[in-house]
């Protein structure tokens, strides 16, 4: 069996050089009115302190045409046989048709996924296509593991405030305009790619309460190995909820990491967002 390479965007979270078989085609944030490539042009800490100040007119960009064609060609050039390309949702990026397109130009057996989601649980699908290709499974085995992940993917998302949420339009400007004269809390989940509102409550004691019962709930129904708590700069609202998570599953690896930029482009400075899939 020939190597098998795994493509992905920066919306996983994975850094341009932190795995071999990885190769991350960077999106991009607009910031201050200035542009930068995600893990090239600015790391996660310098981007968080710019968002912080400037994150309501902070904007995101899809990689280009040429960015992509030139990570292929990477995959190609170290020899690799296969590609499997899994991106973030296709409904809020367009990574995912990049992508397709790109593969067509190249004479190398590859699939490309949509994710469905982003952040943790898009690395979580790389890190199981990983796994599974350094253990010997087949290519056509290791596609058909990840689009199975793809099919489930959790990430219950709680914004700090909403007004990034409201710019971005990811909920409706009347929701946000509303959600903040009430100081209402709004918690978010992906649903068939898309951001859904699932709950608004008017505390954030209740809020994370609400979090909480959830949590337990479809963990005990998905099982998953690792959990993943990400942060948007601020890191006390995330260490808390590590701290709460260890204490429920004291058998799972929890996870904490930085929100990937274009999800704290969208959500805002002070977002915490708690993920998995079902491996």
């Amino acid at each position: 069996m020939g190597k098998i390479a795994f493509i992905t965007d920066s919306a996983s979270g994975f850094g341009i050089n932190e795995h071999p078989d990885v190769f991350v085609v960077p999106m991009g944030v607009i910031v201050n009115e200035k542009e930068y490539v995600d893990y090239i042009d600015i790391q996660t800490d310098e981007f968080y302190d710019l968002l912080k100040d400037y994150g309501d007119g902070a904007k995101t960009f899809q990689p280009s045409p040429q960015s992509f064609h030139d990570t292929y060609q990477k995959a190609i050039d170290n020899g690799y046989k296969h590609i499997i390309a899994i991106h973030a949702t296709k409904e809020l990026t367009g990574t995912y048709q990049g992508s397709e397109m790109t593969s067509r130009e190249f004479d190398i057996e590859s699939t490309v996924i949509n994710s469905d989601v982003g952040d943790y649980p898009l690395r979580r699908m790389v890190e199981e296509g990983i796994k599974a290709s350094e253990a010997g499974e087949s290519y056509e085995a290791i596609v058909r593991k990840i689009k199975t992940l793809a099919e489930d993917g959790t990430l219950i998302i709680y914004p700090k405030n909403l007004n990034q949420l409201k710019n971005s339009g990811r909920v409706s400007r009347s929701q946000g305009i509303i959600a903040g004269l009430l100081n209402i809390q709004l918690i978010i989940e992906f649903e068939g790619g898309k951001l859904y509102p699932i709950e608004k409550i008017r505390s954030k004691k209740k809020a994370l309460n609400f979090i909480h019962e959830k949590i337990k709930k479809e963990v005990a129904e998905d099982n998953p190995s690792k959990i993943g708590v990400s942060y948007a700069g601020e890191q006390e609202e995330a260490d808390l909820m590590v701290e709460w998570l260890k204490e429920q599953y004291p058998d799972k690896t929890i996870d904490k990491l930085p929100l990937v930029h274009v999800a704290g482009v969208h959500t805002g400075y002070g977002t915490i967002a708690v993920g998995w899939v079902k491996a």
